[in-house]
């Protein structure tokens, strides 16, 4: 974690944290209050929940192949290498699913693209478009 600030005209950089044992490999780190979730690792991916402020790892959860993120109202889009896409609410203790589904056949690897109520996925040969819009 590094902390930058700009005076005179020049940048100064800090680094306030460092860990081996966090590696986000590919994908997204999302930021949610002092907390930063995402998937870590390069061979076994575990979701991950970080303290942003001491990069003390608050959790990890199996469940997911390596993964993409976006936010939507305090909850987690999640789209995994697997064409596995959840819904899903980060919490202090874990990573609660409300919805998982398997919808790409591919190795995916795009993050999710969220455009008013479409959400678009891709993989290696497909491109998807899902209304979200309550009906």
């Amino acid at each position: 974690m590094l902390n930058l600030s700009r005076s005179e005209g020049k940048t100064a950089v800090k680094e306030l944290w460092n860990s081996p044992r966090l590696q986000a490999h590919f994908g997204t780190v999302i930021r949610l209050g002092d907390h930063l979730y995402f998937s870590s690792g390069d061979n076994v991916a575990l979701m991950t929940c970080v303290n942003l402020r001491s990069g003390e790892i608050v959790w990890q959860q199996r469940g997911f192949a390596k993964a993409q993120l976006v936010a939507v109202d305090r909850k987690l889009i999640l789209l995994d290498e697997d064409g596995t896409l959840a819904l899903v609410e980060p919490t202090s203790k874990e990573l609660r699913v409300l919805a998982k589904t398997s919808v790409l056949q591919n190795t995916a690897w795009t993050p999710p693209t969220l455009a008013g109520t479409k959400l678009y996925l891709r993989d290696r040969k497909n491109l998807v478009a899902l209304d979200l819009a309550a009906k």
